[in-house]
């Protein structure tokens, strides 16, 4: 591994249960002698990305802040998105998740608030599960053969846990109910009490989607919903977002 590889490792060891790391940890974790962890740990408070406390530790500094702010202000999505989830948010009633899928992770990355008392379990930054909810499945029915396979792969008994298939087969048809309806709506998978209704985000012609935008919904409203005018709400907002993402992307 080279050494800017095991620099960048070491942001991978933080955590929420780990929020401070000493050299001695970060030399075991990266099977390193503790002089080579002090190094690295040093590039990386001089650069800002780490910050080094009385006791010892070392936690995530001031440039990861400062990089969040150009990760707000840079992604396409997310300026695409904003005003329309906003609008959205208004007009519904409901809270408004964006969530964009990163490599072999879903992360949410913006949320319209609406209903301040509702707590929900994630948020902007924090890692979801793959195949619980609204969002994934939405942008999981968009993906190609070959990567469902990968997938199914790795994480069959996950897939199957959330009612997806026992078999690659019938994960992906599944996933192509949902791509023919252009949304998912789940029901108490993440949390009790809590739905979701969620559609894909696109930022090219591809037709594989790179988030979601989802309408966080109490559970005891579902019953009382025009459920088929909120769902066109909800997909006329994705797409809409798509297309100012794909206008910003190519201008």
């Amino acid at each position: 591994m080279s050494s800017i590889a095991k620099l960048l490792s070491i942001l991978e060891l933080f955590s929420e249960a780990r929020p401070f790391l000493s050299a001695e940890q970060v030399a075991a974790e990266l099977d390193c002698s503790i002089p080579s962890a002090y190094r690295y740990l040093r590039e990386l408070v001089e650069s800002g990305i780490l910050v080094r406390f009385a006791g010892g530790e070392y936690g995530l500094g001031p440039r990861i802040i400062k990089l969040d702010y150009h990760l707000r202000v840079s992604d396409p999505l997310l300026r695409a998105g904003q005003p329309i989830m906003k609008e959205l948010a208004e007009h519904s009633g409901f809270d408004v998740v964006m969530s964009r899928w990163y490599g072999s992770e879903l992360v949410d990355t913006y949320r319209e608030t609406h209903d301040t008392t509702l707590d929900l379990r994630y948020g902007r930054g924090r890692p979801r599960p793959l195949f619980l909810g609204a969002a994934p499945k939405a942008i999981l029915s968009t993906f190609p053969k070959a990567k469902l396979a990968a997938l199914f792969e790795q994480h069959a008994e996950e897939i199957a846990a959330a009612g997806l298939g026992t078999s690659l087969e019938a994960f992906r048809a599944n996933l192509l109910k949902i791509r023919r309806a252009g949304f998912y709506l789940s029901n108490g998978e993440l949390e009790e009490g809590v739905s979701a209704i969620a559609s894909p985000l696109f930022t090219d012609d591809s037709g594989e989607a790179v988030g979601s935008i989802a309408l966080v919904v109490p559970s005891r409203r579902l019953e009382i919903l025009n459920l088929d005018r909120l769902v066109d709400t909800l997909k006329d907002a994705a797409a809409r977002t798509s297309a100012r993402a794909r206008a910003l992307i190519q201008a």
